[in-house]
């Protein structure tokens, strides 16, 4: 979905709210309206949720009509409609993601970049995901493959595995 329809979200939710204390503006509700809106501009033809299949169908709309194979621009149509259907969908199954756009895009019209990015990591899983991993030295060296030796820490020697005998690792890394 294109960052415009965020953006022109972002707006009109900033025109009919007052931002508060509390960062999580998005809502099940919030998010039901964004749907909506979206939804609407689908239909009034302000943006086109198929706009990435839209060239390559029609181009094998002109193929086919070329080739006298009239019936099939029908079923095209077909696959047209059925492809907002999916993509409607996807709503659902991105809703997560979906509600941190428009959040972001909300935020960004209040508050500095600088505190976007703190609260973007903070709430991104993946950096959380990574800081539990370096927490545990366990997972986290066999992950690298690296072995400790007998009384070293995570700081010290560390023994190579599958090499020739025992390299000393830099207390630096």
């Amino acid at each position: 979905m294109r960052s415009g329809v965020y953006s022109d979200f972002a707006a009109k939710w900033s025109r009919e709210h007052q931002l508060t204390n509390n960062l999580d503006v998005v809502t099940d509700s919030t998010y039901q309206k964004f749907k909506s809106f979206v939804m609407e501009r689908q239909r009034e033809g302000d943006i086109k949720l198929e706009a990435i299949y839209t060239g390559p169908i029609d181009n094998l709309k002109k193929a086919l009509q070329t080739s006298g194979y009239k019936g099939t621009t029908r079923e095209l149509e077909q696959l047209q409609a059925n492809l907002v259907k999916e993509i409607e969908r996807d709503f659902e199954k991105y809703k997560k993601d979906i509600k941190e756009d428009i959040g972001q895009n909300i935020l960004a019209r209040y508050l500095p970049e600088s505190m976007l990015l703190e609260i973007g990591v903070k709430r991104d899983g993946q950096v959380e995901e990574a800081v539990k991993l370096v927490r545990d030295d366990k997972t986290f060296d066999t992950l690298l493959g690296r072995v400790h030796n007998k009384g070293s820490n995570r700081k010290g020697a560390i023994a190579v595995k599958d090499g020739v005998g025992t390299a000393i690792a830099s207390n630096d890394y």
